[in-house]
């Protein structure tokens, strides 16, 4: 800027007089001007030594603003120059590399491996099991004696009573061979278990027309099972079978109301092996029957053969109920209706 004004003052629009007296006034200010760039571009110390503070009218004189760019060259710090003492500290001769020794590995060495202990098996051999015992040998024997039953088609039974010890049963058994055993086998049937040493007796109705083989067994009763303590001789039996039942017989029958009761009366039952006579009754069958057919009812069962008569008093007013009496009758065939009354009807009031 300075030689473009000593080339042409007129352009800056002052009088050509004063020029020089202008160049001196403004010769502070240009110098401050060129410390400012010096320091920009060297750094502060790079362009002159320390100096004291400047001059008051130096301070004070007015400096023109710095551009953007120029603040940030002002801001940015020089690069740091190495002092003295780390320049001399600095070895530029490398140093010869020192060989480290090498660690020769140690071999591993294998620890010993524990040998697997060999895992107890369950003892599969079957345990031996102790043989059965066979049953005591009976310690006695008893005594069986057969012989006609006072009930045609039965036979009747009886033998000793057991006198040793450790009795629990009885056992009587029916066979077809002359070999009955107990615990049964084959054909054999057992016919009774008698609890009671002092019951000594029995009675059977075996198949009539065939001989069968009868033995009792006296017993003990055991965790192993039974035990036989005495058996008996083996005795036969067959009994006759009957004549076929005769017709059934016709009895007189009466029935009426009175004091609150129905009273029944019927002629006697005359045969042989009379068993009962059952009474009968029924409100919504007019044949009542025994054994007791649809609708019928069994009111009384009497054993006695001479008894003909009976009072029914379970009945209420306005009812009506048929009656009927049979009498039955054994004879080694079995039960059978022996005599029979007519349907008597009865209405109560």
């Amino acid at each position: 800027m300075t030689p473009d004004r000593k080339a042409n003052p007129d352009k800056m629009g002052l009088p050509k007089a004063r020029t020089s007296s202008r160049i001196a006034v403004s010769a502070p200010a240009g110098l401050a001007v060129l410390l400012i760039l010096g320091t920009v571009a060297f750094g502060h110390e790079g362009l002159f030594p320390p100096t004291p503070d400047p001059l008051p009218e130096m301070a004070a004189a007015p400096t023109a603003k710095p551009t953007p760019a120029a603040t940030e060259k002002a801001t940015a710090k020089p690069a740091a120059t190495p002092k003295a003492e780390e320049i001399a500290q600095a070895d530029p001769t490398p140093k010869p590399e020192v060989a480290q020794p090498v660690a020769t590995p140690k071999p591993v060495v294998a620890e010993p491996t524990a040998k697997p202990q060999p895992v107890a098996q369950p003892d599969k051999t079957p345990k031996p099991q102790p043989a059965p015992q066979p049953p005591a040998a009976p310690t006695g024997t008893l005594t069986l004696t057969v012989g006609p039953s006072d009930y045609p088609g039965k036979v009747l039974l009886s033998w000793s009573a057991y006198a040793g010890d450790g009795f629990s049963y009885y056992k009587l058994v029916r066979s077809r061979d002359a070999d009955a055993t107990w615990p049964t086998s084959g054909d054999d049937e057992l016919i009774a278990a008698i609890g009671n040493v002092a019951e000594t007796g029995t009675r059977d109705r075996p198949e009539c027309g065939v001989t069968f083989f009868y033995r009792a067994f006296a017993v003990s009763k055991t965790d192993a099972g039974y035990q036989v303590l005495a058996p008996s001789n083996t005795v036969s039996a067959a009994t006759e079978c009957p004549a076929p039942p005769p017709a059934t017989v016709g009895i007189g029958f009466e029935a009426s109301f009175a004091e609150g009761a129905v009273h029944l009366a019927w002629g006697k039952c005359e045969i042989d092996g009379f068993n009962a006579y059952k009474i009968v009754r029924s409100q919504t069958n007019a044949e009542p029957m025994y054994p007791e057919n649809d609708g019928t009812e069994l009111i009384a069962a009497i054993g006695d053969p001479n008894q003909t008569s009976f009072a029914d008093a379970s009945v209420q007013s306005g009812q009506t109920w048929f009656y009927r009496v049979l009498g039955r009758a054994d004879q080694g065939g079995g039960n059978f209706i022996a005599c029979q009354t007519q349907v008597a009807a009865v209405t109560i009031p």
